[in-house]
């Protein structure tokens, strides 16, 4: 359907005049470091003034820094050329953006930190990123046609209309700690043989080869390899499509990529990562200190390292900011144009600006030399800020790489690596609390275009039996969704199961005229039966509306109130937790981003500590999500990230809640139905967004319900509940991470490294058991305990199962057959699971 013809008909749709269904668009909970910010956001009066320079008052600008940061591009870079672009496609496809501040040096640092091989400019504010060339572009240009100035530096070049000035990574050196690190290993490796005109691992005249996912280089057949890796390297033998095997000597050499910053309080080194782009929902979300007085550059590390933080930020002059976790993407700015306000300790230094971060990584705390580290295993360093550790196997992995695209070689005979965790019931405790829990379940209402109400009665029976006592409904600005809303109310009436609205402030208008819309909304469903309340009140949440101009005090809360509405209003406002306390409109917060860690780090309870304590008085509601994987390409949505769904995150996420029943009254599960982000939990039904198809169907997560069953009654009652039947379920993604789809122009989502090549398991036994797990040529047998189990088991091509055995005798088991194949050479990119179980 042309734009403008759909656009007709979607307004003759709000208008009543044609009843035409809507173009299904995907969840609305975009990456969460900018789902907060709807409109552009506004300081204070204050800040705004502080802002003025102007020739009264004594508010004269003070005169610019002095150049203070190097501009040449990272270690291991260096301009390729002038380069063609591709037709109807974009040669580079790993990911992009344009920026009106774009260099070199800004596109090359964002491409470095996604870990890609190529990034390259074009048209004067556009960068992309990528691992190897797409469709016809690629054939060199004269470099005097890559004539735009960058609109971030206009003495530099950043291509043109067509054509892209090209830099590729050398494949010589990674980013590492300051100084250097080698370490010797021995490997027997097998090259495969070139025949006939072929030039197979032979890349102009050298080969490539790496080990643990290391790719190297050298010439064949000397043994004598250069590895660029940061990552442990293990002693291993390795059969790859065995024919002539050589000796390989790998020699690892790293230096770092990012100037070196030194604090002088305590010598502790940190890397200047550069000027970050911060928002409201601050990308730095670990802890902070806003009106810092006399904060200098080296008083906010120091403040950081001593509360426990790895990352800090110094801006607007006298606000700090720390986290351990950085967001999936991050966009670098000119420094000199936007991190130039002094700090407010020391005139001569500059402190980061409006909205940007000096942001700093450390990598030497006080006292120590270095965080590289070496042992008889290998040599661990950091990547991009990113500590990686490979473990040591009797086998290793064998990639081999041609021109820029890696593909990872079959390894003939590799011994399986797994791991076992057993957790007995006996074992897990909960902490007592006199007050009434409550499990919800986010729900969204987009999806729902065809539902009926036996569709909406159908999930909430299912959700009761799983311990959910609602949904919070995501209603979204479609007038259809008012409809279906009224549908569900119908379907739980009087039967215990509660509802109440969560309002997408991503796409309903919140100006200060659009208030009594939302109003009316909660209105019209407040004196239902099957209206959720708390403490006597009108349960109300949101998704996002930080930024919207509405007054949220005067214009909602107070507004329905003088209604005869009495709400008890927790939304999620992707808000500096430090706001939490001041905001007298809200009742409590949604922790949303709780759900999944955000980077490559396992998932913690710091980000619950921080909601805690910012919200006083107020309630803190955490989140749980089994998994989150989308994948919509340029073309449409542009969401095509993961967060890391390793280590069993449904359950131990459950586990550290329940751990803090205390604290936490209320639970809300991300999601019961959104498909186009992974993170579902009921069947798939009703309406998938538009292309989320290609990842959702055939991968139910239903058999999740056990688990939910079993925590929720833990988090609700304060005890674990008995085990009663044995069960096993397990999940598993369909391709490797590192794999190399060979139809899917939407690239590899950010975050694909995150995550590992795992068959995950819990196992529910009545009584101590021999568990063996099978992906697969790769099977291994555990002794579990009585109780709940986890287990894990490295994946192998084929099928999965599993089963229980007790006496000789299998008690429970489960087989995917042909619903699942592990496959290493996918068509498409999926990092959804697959989850079965004995009982489903």
């Amino acid at each position: 359907m042309a734009p403008v013809v759909a656009s007709a008909v979607a307004l003759l749709a709000l208008a009543g005049a044609v009843d035409a269904k809507p173009l299904l668009k995907p969840g609305r909970h975009a990456n969460p470091h900018v789902a907060g910010v709807l409109s552009a956001s506004k300081r204070s009066l204050h800040s705004l003034l502080a802002r003025y320079y102007g020739d009264k008052h004594g508010l004269t600008k003070p005169p610019p820094l002095a150049e203070k940061r190097d501009t040449t591009l990272p270690a291991g870079w260096s301009s390729f050329g002038c380069v063609m672009e591709s037709m109807d496609e974009r040669l580079l496809q790993g990911f992009a953006f344009s920026s009106s501040s774009l260099t070199p040096l800004l596109c090359v640092t964002q491409c470095t930190k996604l870990g890609y091989t190529y990034a390259a400019t074009e048209f004067g504010d556009e960068c992309y990123c990528g691992d190897d060339f797409v469709g016809s572009g690629g054939g060199r240009a004269p470099d005097a046609s890559c004539n735009v100035p960058c609109e971030g530096d206009t003495s530099e070049s950043c291509g043109a209309a067509w054509l892209l000035s090209l830099y590729q990574y050398n494949s010589s050196q990674l980013a590492a700690c300051s100084g250097t690190w080698s370490t010797t290993t021995t490997s027997s490796v097998a090259v495969p043989v070139a025949t006939e005109s072929t030039t197979t691992a032979l890349v102009n005249g050298t080969t490539s080869i790496g080990v643990i996912g290391i790719a190297t280089t050298g010439s064949v057949p000397t043994a004598s390899v250069t590895a660029n890796s940061t990552e442990v390297i293990p002693t291993a033998s390795v059969s790859v499509n065995s024919t002539d095997s050589v000796s390989v000597t790998a020699s690892a050499t790293t230096t770092a990529a990012y100037p070196i910053y030194t604090d002088a309080t305590d010598s502790s080194e940190w890397y200047s990562l550069g000027c970050a782009v911060d928002s409201s929902d601050r990308i730095l979300q670990g802890t902070s200190k806003v009106g810092f007085t006399g904060m200098t550059v080296d008083k906010c590390l120091s403040f950081c390292e001593d509360a426990g933080f790895k990352y800090a930020g110094a801006e607007y002059g006298d606000e700090c900011y720390c986290s351990n976790t950085l967001p999936a993407s991050i966009q670098y700015i000119d420094a000199d144009s936007n991190c130039n306000v002094v700090c407010d300790g020391d005139s001569t230094e500059g402190c980061g600006g409006g909205y940007a971060l000096d942001l700093f990584e450390l990598i030497s705390a006080a006292g120590n030399d270095t965080d590289c580290t070496t042992s008889a295993t290998g040599v661990a360093a950091t990547t991009g800020g990113t500590t990686k550790t490979a473990a040591t196997t009797t086998a290793a992995t064998v990639v081999a790489t041609t021109a820029a695209t890696t593909k990872a070689a079959t390894t003939t005979a590799a011994t399986t690596t797994a791991a076992a965790t057993t957790v007995p019931a006996s074992t897990q405790t909960a902490p007592a609390s006199s007050e009434s829990h409550y499990v919800w379940a986010h729900h969204m209402v987009g999806n729902t275009y065809p539902y009926t109400q036996s569709n909406w009665a159908s999930d909430i029976s299912a959700a009761k039996a799983a311990g959910i006592d609602g949904f919070a409904l995501n209603m979204g600005s479609d007038s259809w969704q008012v409809d279906r809303i009224s549908d569900a109310f119908s379907a739980a009436g009087s039967s215990g199961f509660k509802l109440f609205l969560s309002l997408d402030m991503t796409v309903l208008p919140c100006g200060s005229g659009d208030a009594s819309n939302l109003v009316n909304l909660v209105k019209k469903f407040a004196g239902l039966s099957a209206q959720a309340t708390h403490n006597g009140k009108v349960l109300v949440s949101t998704f996002a509306g930080s930024d919207c101009g509405l007054n949220w005090k005067n214009d909602f809360v107070n507004s329905l109130s003088s209604s005869g509405v009495d709400i008890f209003f927790v939304p999620s406002i992707f808000s500096n937790p430090s706001t939490f306390s001041s905001n007298d409109w809200m009742d409590g917060e949604l922790n949303w981003n709780s759900g999944w860690p955000m980077g490559a780090d396992d998932l913690d309870t710091s980000s619950d500590s921080t909601y805690l304590s910012a919200l006083g008085d107020k309630e803190y509601w955490g989140a749980v999500s089994p998994f989150f994987f989308t994948h919509f390409s340029p073309s449409t949505w542009n969401k095509n990230w993961l967060y890391r769904s390793d280590d069993w995150l449904y359950a131990t996420r459950w586990e550290a809640l329940i751990g803090m029943r205390d604290k936490v009254k209320s639970v809300e599960i991300l999601t019961w139905n959104d498909y186009g982000e992974s993170s579902y939990i009921g069947p798939i039904e009703g309406a998938l967004p538009a292309g989320s198809d290609v990842w959702t169907n055939g991968y139910e997560h239903t058999a999740l319900s056990s688990l939910t069953s079993y925590y929720s009654t833990a988090f609700k009652t304060g005890s674990y509940p008995s085990i009663t039947q044995d069960e096993i379920i397990m999940w598993a993604r369909p391709h490797p991470h590192d794999a190399t789809a060979t139809s899917d122009s939407t690239g590899k989502p950010t975050g694909w490294n995150y995550t590992q090549d795992y068959l995950w398991a819990i196992v529910f036994a009545t009584a101590d058991s021999s568990v063996t797990l099978t992906s697969g040529s790769n099977s291994q047998t555990f002794s579990v305990s009585k109780g709940l189990n986890k287990l894990k088991l490295s994946m192998s091509a084929g099928s999965i199962s599993g089963s229980i055995s007790r006496s000789g005798s299998t008690v429970a088991s489960y087989n995917a057959g042909s619903s699942f194949t592990y496959t290493t050479s996918p068509a498409t990119y999926n990092y959804n699971y697959f989850v079965g179980s004995s009982s489903s």
